[in-house]
């Protein structure tokens, strides 16, 4: 596809859900994939959360890292399951640390707006 870092920064400004969705399904690197699921942590949508979990599972290391970080900084208590299954499975430390801190994340998100 060939995208590049600069196009992704300019489309995470502008909120392009869909244009960043359609690089992370079909760009063929997994750095622009990665920066790409990054690039939505911002971009408040459900069906955003649908779509990276999806990618917890990536054959790529990289793209699942970016997809557990980013589920983190979203806060949904509904990536929650899908981020505990990583935890049983995954075999890279950087990923299962990565789980660990991102349903921290959420957790407290959810604490927070209970209080709230």
């Amino acid at each position: 596809m060939g995208v590049s870092l600069e196009k992704i920064e300019k489309w995470e400004k502008k909120k392009k859900s869909k244009k960043l969705l359609r690089v992370v399904y079909n760009d063929s690197s997994a750095e622009i994939r990665a920066r790409a699921i990054r690039a939505l942590a911002g971009i408040e949508d459900y069906d955003i959360i649908n779509q990276l979990v999806t990618f917890i599972r990536d054959p790529e290391p990289d793209v699942r890292l970016a997809s557990i970080e980013t589920l983190g900084k979203i806060g949904s208590a509904r990536a929650m399951e899908f981020i505990r299954a990583v935890l049983e499975k995954e075999t890279d430390q950087r990923i299962v640390e990565a789980a660990k801190v991102a349903l921290t994340a959420i957790r407290e998100k959810m604490n927070k707006d209970e209080i709230a």
